[in-house]
C-alpha cells in the first residue's frame, strides 16, 4: 500500500500542476473553431443542426481532431511543479496554441484549393452536402495536425527560434502533404476529381486517408528536429520522399491483397463502394504506421 501511494502522490502532483495547461489548450481549441467559423461565410451552428449536414460535421470534426492532435505536441516535455515554470509553460502554450489555430485554418484552404482546386469544396460540403469533399477536408485537417505536431515536436534554442522553426518546418512538411495530393490525383486510374464532384464518397474515403497517411510520414520525418534549418529541412525532404514512394508501392500490394478479385480502383470509381474506399484508407493509414516506426529515430 506504502508502495502505491509513493508511486501515486507523484501523479496526482503532475496532473495538479498540468491542469492549467489543459484549460489553455482547451481554450486554443475553441479558438481554432471560432477562428474557422469567423473566416467562413456560412453558418456553422445552422449547418449542423438545421440543415443536419454530414459532409460538413465531418469536415469540422477532422479539422478539430486535427487541431487536438497538433495541440499535444505544444505542451512542455517536462512537468512544470512551479509557478514560474508553470507560468512560462502557459504563456508558451498560449502563444503556440493562436499558432496552431491560425496555421489548421491555412490548412484548410491549401486543401481545398491546391488539392482539390476544380471543387468549389464551400460549395461542395455546404450546398450539395457533397460527403466525399468533407472527407476530403477532414483528411486533410487531420493530415495539417500531424504536421504541425511533427513541425512542434523540434527542440530550439529560444522561444523566438523555436516559432521560426515552427513556422519553417510547418511550410515544408504542408507543401510535402500537398505534394503528395497532388501526386495521388494523378497517379490514380480514375479521376479523382470529377469522382468528388459527382460525391462519390469512396472516392473521398481513399484520398482522405492517403492525405492521414502523408501526414503521418511527414511528422514522423519531423520528429525532434532542431534548429539547424539547411541540414533539417534535407533530412526531413529526403525522408518525405522515400516514404511517399514506399506508401505508394506498399499500399498498392495491401489493396491486392486484402481485395485480390477486383481493382480497388474499379470499385471505387465505377462501382463507388464505399467499403472500398474505407479500405483503400486504411491500407494506406495502417502502411504509413508501420513506415513511421522505421523513420522516427
Amino acid at each position: 500500500m506504502s508502495n502505491l501511494t509513493a508511486d501515486l502522490l507523484p501523479l496526482l502532483d503532475r496532473v495538479g500542476w498540468s491542469l492549467p495547461l489543459f484549460f489553455v489548450a482547451f481554450a486554443a481549441l475553441w479558438f481554432a473553431k471560432a477562428l474557422y467559423q469567423w473566416t467562413e461565410r456560412f453558418d456553422f451552428a445552422n449547418e449542423l443542426t438545421e440543415q443536419d449536414n454530414p459532409a460538413f460535421g465531418a469536415a469540422l470534426a477532422g479539422y478539430l481532431l486535427g487541431a487536438a492532435i497538433a495541440l499535444t505536441a505544444a505542451f512542455p516535455k517536462d512537468a512544470a511543479l512551479n509557478g514560474p515554470a508553470l507560468g512560462t509553460a502557459v504563456g508558451l502554450l498560449a502563444l503556440q496554441g493562436v499558432i496552431v489555430a491560425v496555421l489548421m485554418r491555412a490548412s484548410v484552404w491549401m486543401v481545398s484549393h491546391w488539392v482539390i482546386r476544380k471543387l468549389g469544396v464551400s460549395q461542395e460540403m455546404v450546398q450539395d452536402r457533397n460527403a466525399g469533399a468533407g472527407a476530403v477536408v477532414a483528411g486533410g485537417c487531420i493530415a495539417a495536425g500531424l504536421v504541425l505536431r511533427g513541425a512542434l515536436s523540434g527542440e530550439s534554442a529560444s522561444a523566438w527560434l523555436a516559432v521560426r522553426d515552427l513556422l519553417v518546418f510547418w511550410s515544408v512538411g504542408q507543401l510535402i502533404l500537398v505534394a503528395g495530393g497532388w501526386l495521388f490525383v494523378h497517379a490514380a486510374r480514375y479521376d479523382v476529381q470529377r469522382a468528388l464532384k459527382q460525391n462519390n464518397v469512396a472516392a473521398g474515403f481513399s484520398l482522405a486517408g492517403f492525405l492521414v497517411a502523408v501526414g503521418i510520414v511527414v511528422d514522423a520525418s519531423l520528429a525532434g528536429a532542431a534548429d539547424n534549418l539547411g541540414a533539417e529541412l534535407l533530412l526531413t525532404l529526403t525522408v518525405s520522399v522515400i516514404g511517399l514512394l514506399l506508401l505508394f508501392c506498399s499500399a498498392l500490394i495491401a489493396a491486392r491483397m486484402f481485395l485480390p478479385h477486383v481493382p480497388i480502383s474499379k470499385e471505387i470509381d465505377v462501382d463507388r463502394n464505399p467499403a472500398a474506399g474505407i479500405l483503400s484508407a486504411v491500407c494506406f493509414v495502417a502502411v504509413a504506421l508501420l513506415l513511421a516506426r522505421v523513420i522516427t529515430p
